[in-house]
């Protein structure tokens, strides 16, 4: 009887530290922003201080001096983050991940148009934006090839992080984001 008491015990603690291991989302993004249907294709353009409605995460999107973010209708009724290849560079500022480590960014990214592969310039801060380091993504696909991607974010033991998404510089197309979801383990 003490054999399996113990062997009990065991397999519950085993059970306890694999549930606290289970990574738990912190934040998400789809960037959507509450705006008006339009159709497939099309596009809103407007300064992030006239944004329309709350963006999903309850973060801001900031551009440096207020320069236009476009949101652009596709894949049924969803907005994406497009980023024009000359276009300003958008900043999601201060998530909070206080109390969590193993943190990981996952995203959708699409390459407009027959554009080659591209690999997104993907920076994350975790002073506030004093500093940035570029993240290690992946290329896409290529043009239309709506792909799910998954990135480590800077290990450490910090309160908050900030990603900033900078333009193509690579290609002249433009590329597009959807669904940014940050999750990490409990320290």
């Amino acid at each position: 009887m003490r054999k399996i008491t113990l062997l009990f015990f065991a397999l519950l603690t085993g059970m306890l530290a694999n549930a606290q291991q289970t990574p738990q989302t912190l934040y998400t993004e789809n960037f959507e922003s509450k705006v008006a249907i339009l159709g497939d294709g099309q596009m809103h353009t407007f300064k992030p201080s006239a944004k329309a409605g709350t963006w999903s995460g309850g973060i801001d999107l900031k551009t440096a001096d207020d320069a236009n973010i476009n949101l652009r209708q596709g894949w049924g009724e969803q907005y994406n983050l497009k980023i024009e290849s000359k276009g300003a560079a958008v900043t999601i500022p201060n998530i909070n991940v206080a109390g969590f480590t193993n943190l990981n960014l996952s995203y959708e990214f699409v390459v407009e148009d027959a554009g080659d592969a591209v690999k997104p310039k993907i920076e994350a801060s975790v002073d506030g934006g004093a500093s940035w380091v570029t993240l290690p993504t992946i290329a896409s696909g290529g043009g239309w090839s709506k792909e799910a991607k998954l990135v480590a974010l800077p290990s450490g033991n910090y309160k908050t992080i900030s990603l900033r998404v900078s333009p193509n510089t690579s290609s002249s197309n433009a590329i597009m984001f959807d669904n940014f979801i940050i999750t990490g383990n409990k320290l």
